[in-house]
């Protein structure tokens, strides 16, 4: 019985003591392991391969031959050139646009400038004294045998001491510029100032050619001759609104034309033609004829 009972002590001892040597092992503080250590076990470990999945693992998608497909809707941006028109013409409700549409407006075309109409020239006619004559009473009382003025003119005159002028018809060939007559102003012997006037329609901000044709007689006091607009249409030649402009050919005995262009400011103007004597002196009768009214239209 003794030596049964020392039989399981020593095999429980045998047993017990590896048991203890693990448990103390564990205990034991182990060396920290060197970086040349670590870096040796690193570069030489065998990674791990990340588990495959089998192909059996796979679901596999099999359609369904009773259901109804979807339409796949592909979105493709298209430029469309179209006019503002057309495009106001694009139902824009259509929850499902499939076009990017790129409006190009149409090339802007300027307004054609509108043709301003224009009058006809004023020439011809009473404009170049071949209407007729209406005799001319002198505003003086001098003595004037057969005056005359030309049909659709007026005239004025001042007088000296020893007169005043008077107004003739004259047809003369040599005297008449265009036509068969011409207006005649007296200045014989006397020291003053005469001439004629006439009004012509225009258009405000319309540009008017003012042309004109005169001779003169030689006198030792030479007859200075202007050609007189006044753009308000008024009548009187000694008015602060009529322009006075000096001719631009200045003979003696031959034909001298003279021009001038303004601009209207209203729907009448009136052509002054003024001869001025300084001082009584034989000759200086002067002859006015072919006078005429162009309108250029605006500025």
């Amino acid at each position: 019985m003794i030596r049964n009972t020392n039989l399981i002590w020593w095999a429980g001892l045998i047993i017990a003591l590896p048991l203890l040597a693990c448990t103390i092992a564990r205990q034991t503080p182990q060396p920290t392991p060197e970086l040349a250590q670590l870096a040796f076990e690193i570069q030489t470990s065998t990674p791990t391969p990340a588990p495959v999945l089998a192909l059996a693992d796979v679901a596999t998608y099999t359609p369904d031959p009773n259901a109804t497909p979807t339409p796949t809707q592909t979105i493709t941006p298209t430029l469309v050139a179209t006019s503002a028109l057309q495009a106001e013409a694009i139902d824009t409700e259509d929850p499902v646009a499939t076009e990017a549409v790129v409006v190009i407006l149409p090339t802007s075309t300027p307004e054609p400038t509108a043709t301003v109409a224009v009058a006809e020239p004023l020439r011809g006619g009473e404009w170049d004294f071949e209407v007729g004559f209406t005799p001319w009473p002198n505003p003086f009382g001098d003595s004037c045998d057969g005056a005359a003025l030309a049909d659709g003119w007026s005239a004025f005159t001042t007088r000296d001491q020893f007169g005043s002028s008077c107004m003739n018809q004259t047809t003369w060939a040599d005297n008449v510029y265009g036509g068969v007559s011409a207006q005649e102003i007296t200045f014989a012997y006397i020291g003053n100032q005469a001439g004629i006037f006439k009004t012509a329609p225009t258009v405000p901000g319309h540009r008017y050619t003012v042309e004109a044709f005169m001779r003169r007689e030689f006198s030792p006091a030479k007859v200075e001759v202007s050609l007189g607009i006044d753009l308000s249409g008024g009548q009187n030649w000694e008015a602060e609104t009529v322009q006075w402009f000096p001719w631009d050919e200045d003979f003696e005995n031959e034909w001298s034309r003279t021009e001038e262009t303004v601009t209207a400011t209203g729907d009448s103007m009136t052509i002054f033609i003024k001869g001025s004597h300084p001082y009584p002196e034989p000759g200086g009768t002067l002859r006015l004829d072919s006078i005429s009214v162009v309108d250029l239209g605006p500025e």
